[in-house]
């Protein structure tokens, strides 16, 4: 026996020198990969590979199904070892929690780093919030939700978006951040492409790498004949970090290219109801769009992590397995606060738009005599101005800043190669002396 465990060993030891070859040329052919800007994943090669893989254990007389989970273990490995480190949620979130130790030790600190609108929520949410707990809403419940939730967002996704939904196209998530990763984990599979325009929120990028999916990021949307391929697409209008709109004309060309192998759109519309200028929806331009939608934003419910999705009925189903699977069910008491909220947005969304306006225009105000090069943004909460300083670099800023001044910025970094950008959040309760603040901190900054 200890002759044959002897063999054992020097067997397995010799797998892992196998392996260990194996990686090493997986990480070669993934650099060929990059420079010739080939996909990652290859599925006639992988095919061919398992139909040999697949012969080779008829051929030594081995189950077929321990063959498969090795086969897979290998494909997954080689996918992962070729996908880039993704870099979490991002630096601002990193900011944030900074932000919040030194709070914790009795110093104010200015936030204008996290998107956290300045207003609350709508009066209603509270009492019916209050109510639900009351009668008892506080158990087990379905992974599709409540009728009455999936009702208020089908009916405002109609209103807001002219669209016909109803409420089996709707399934609430807890916040937008999970309804993407449960989009991404349920329609996507290792090394198939989502393509996304720059800048782009950092955790796009951090979920694509979790689930090793490859990321294919476009400066422009004059260069979208460079997502031939992908799986999926998000978009983000308005977007976070610099408020741009897509214009019908983008949307449509957009369209053009992933209808050729019908290629998922994923729409965060985060800030749908925060749009200045004329928003298209794309779910009118495009027919295989599944929308993700958040109560953080808009209605001021960012403690609450309520958000919605919503697609065709057959998508639907395929998520609430997913969400029944990892989470159970967002609470039915938060829905019911939620479903308030949606009621009420055809009265609350213009209060809170006269509001961003003036908060806007506060921001513009405070920051003249900055050395910043910016735009006024299309819609959402933020300003992505160019910092127009030598050498500089938003990172080493963004933490001088907070640990200084105790004001907090989000990195340009972040959200792609922009080191000389800062993502500002205007609509913020800090606004005034905190803008103010940070134009003096400019004026003087010497890196």
């Amino acid at each position: 026996m200890e002759d044959l465990r002897a063999r054992v060993r020097e067997v397995t030891l010799r797998l892992v020198e196998l392996y260990a070859e194996r990686m090493s040329l997986i990480r070669q052919i993934a650099e060929l990969k990059r420079e010739r800007g080939l996909p990652v994943k290859d599925e006639a090669v992988e095919t061919k590979l398992w139909d040999e893989v697949s012969a080779k254990c008829k051929e030594r007389g081995l189950d077929q199904l321990d063959c498969r989970r090795i086969f897979s273990f290998l494909i997954s490995s080689s996918i992962r070892a070729q996908i880039p480190e993704g870099g979490g949620a991002g630096p601002h979130v990193e900011v944030f929690r900074r932000a919040k130790e030194i709070e914790r030790s009795g110093t104010k600190v200015y936030h204008l780093e996290v998107g956290e609108p300045p207003w609350s929520f709508p009066p209603a949410v509270f009492d019916s919030l209050v109510e639900a707990i009351k009668r008892g809403e506080t158990r087990y419940s379905t992974p599709t939700g409540t009728f009455r939730f999936r009702e208020a967002a089908s009916e405002w996704l109609s209103r807001r978006d002219g669209i016909d939904a109803n409420p089996e196209e709707v399934i609430p998530t807890p916040g937008s951040k999970y309804a993407i990763f449960s989009i991404l984990s349920t329609f996507l599979r290792p090394g198939d492409r989502v393509g996304v325009l720059l800048p782009a929120w950092p955790a796009y990028r951090g979920m694509a790498s979790h689930l090793s999916l490859e990321m294919i990021e476009i400066d422009s949307t004059e260069e979208v004949e460079k997502l031939e391929g992908v799986r999926a697409f998000i978009l983000c209008s308005p977007n976070n970090p610099d408020g741009k709109v897509w214009s019908k004309k983008e949307l449509e060309s957009l369209a053009e290219v992933l209808r050729e192998t019908g290629a998922l759109l994923i729409s965060d519309d985060a800030y749908a109801e925060l749009s200045f200028s004329e928003r298209v929806p794309p779910s009118r331009v495009y027919e295989n769009t599944i929308s993700v939608n958040t109560l953080s934003k808009a209605f001021g419910m960012t403690g609450f992590r309520l958000g919605y999705v919503h697609g065709n009925e057959e998508k639907v189903k395929k998520l609430a397995k997913f969400i029944g699977l990892t989470i159970t069910n967002v609470p039915e008491f938060i829905q019911e606060a939620g479903a308030s909220a949606l009621e009420s947005a055809g009265d609350w969304i213009p209060r809170v738009m006269e509001h961003l306006i003036s908060y806007l225009d506060l921001a513009m105000r405070k920051l003249e005599g900055a050395p910043l090069k910016m735009n006024r943004p299309d819609g959402a909460l933020y300003l992505f101005p160019r910092v127009e300083l030598d050498d500089f670099d938003s990172m080493y800023f963004a933490f001088r800043l907070l640990e200084d001044k105790k004001i907090a910025v989000a990195p340009g970094s972040g959200f792609g190669p922009y080191k000389d950008r800062l993502r500002i959040t205007y609509a913020s309760p800090d606004a005034d002396k905190g803008l103010r603040l940070l134009r003096e901190a400019l004026q003087s900054w010497k890196s």
